[in-house]
């Protein structure tokens, strides 16, 4: 009888102690919650894919779990952030619809003590753990120099008018316009600009409506299109391929952000056309940087600060060789 209640002791203790360390090891597996836009246009599609496959890989991969969320609006991505909060995740990564407007949102995953890495658009006046995006203000300044260059000759003669068309009003647009705008030359003249909303049929329409509403003079005289990014750059150059109006249109040369494959595809049809395009590089894939900071934070790691993805230039001389390099090759690695 003795022999049976000691073995009956043993057997309820180790029960105990396999629940006790079941227990244990469920309480240390961590959590990464990634939340992000759902996809308006041709980049965000492609940075959902890099996301979603990251989140699941480096998550699985380091024995964590993962959540990832997308959102139609700064609402629903909100009430996104308060489920994650009251789920207590261990580190969130976060690209904001518009982070100023995100900003009370966001500042309840910090105040619960959540680690959160701030991706793409930034939230001013804000503690986050890192932020990591694009170098927007580098790609502004460039893209100033590259105007300056390229119109060389007309600036020493006098002023050279253009069309300027931003994304939306958040962080982004504002560094790039802000670089551009450093380094360009003073003889620039900015006739208008505009606030597209990262659509191609937006652009497309206000391009159309300035040609067809302006004075044969006023359409003449522009020169450059300083434009924010590729899906758009598809709109304004459609609209100036497809004007019919009594003005001889002088437009040589339109800039874009982000280099994919679709806009590299048609630099030789708008070169026979008269206009040139340059593009400075902006991959969807840099969001996998933004979720393995998530990682390493869940793993221990010091991780602070700004981290900026460098870009490329890539325009009529270079295109090749760019089609051929590591940016241009991990973009297209689920294609």
């Amino acid at each position: 009888m003795k022999k049976l209640i000691v073995l009956v002791l043993v057997l309820s203790l180790a029960s105990m102690s396999f629940v006790f360390a079941q227990g244990q090891q469920e309480a240390k597996t961590k959590t990464l919650a990634v939340i992000m836009p759902s996809a308006d246009h041709g980049f965000l599609g492609e940075s959902i894919k890099h996301a979603e496959h990251a989140t699941t890989q480096l998550a699985e991969a380091a024995g964590y779990k993962s959540i990832f969320l997308i959102s139609d609006d700064i609402v629903e991505q909100a009430n996104q952030i308060d489920t994650v909060v009251a789920q207590k995740v261990d580190c969130v990564v976060l690209w904001p619809h518009n982070g100023d407007e995100l900003k009370s949102a966001a500042q309840t995953i910090v105040d619960a003590g959540i680690p959160l890495i701030i991706y793409d658009r930034l939230i001013s006046n804000f503690k986050q753990t890192a932020e990591l995006m694009g170098d927007n203000f580098t790609i502004g300044e460039d893209t100033g120099l590259y105007f300056n260059e390229y119109f060389k000759d007309e600036l020493a003669k006098g002023k050279v008018n253009m069309l300027e068309f931003k994304g939306d009003n958040s962080s982004v647009p504002k560094q790039r316009s802000d670089g551009f705008w450093k380094t360009a030359d003073p003889n620039f003249v900015r006739v208008n600009e505009y606030v597209t909303d990262w659509s191609k049929d937006t652009a497309q329409t206000q391009l159309e409506t300035f040609l067809n509403s302006s004075t044969k003079e006023q359409v003449e005289s522009i020169q450059a299109i300083f434009n924010h990014d590729a899906d758009v750059a598809f709109g304004l150059l459609a609209a100036l391929e497809g004007y019919d109006g009594d003005a001889k249109l002088n437009v040589k040369l339109v800039s874009a952000v982000s280099a994919p494959r679709e806009l590299l595809n048609v630099y030789d049809h708008y070169k026979e056309l008269g206009i040139d395009i340059v593009t400075f590089s902006f991959s969807p894939a840099m969001v996998v940087d933004a979720i393995q900071l998530g990682i390493d934070v869940l793993d221990g790691k010091q991780v602070s600060g700004m981290h900026l993805v460098p870009t490329e230039m890539v325009d009529n001389s270079n295109y090749k060789e760019f089609e051929k390099g590591p940016v241009y090759t991990l973009r297209y690695s689920f294609y």
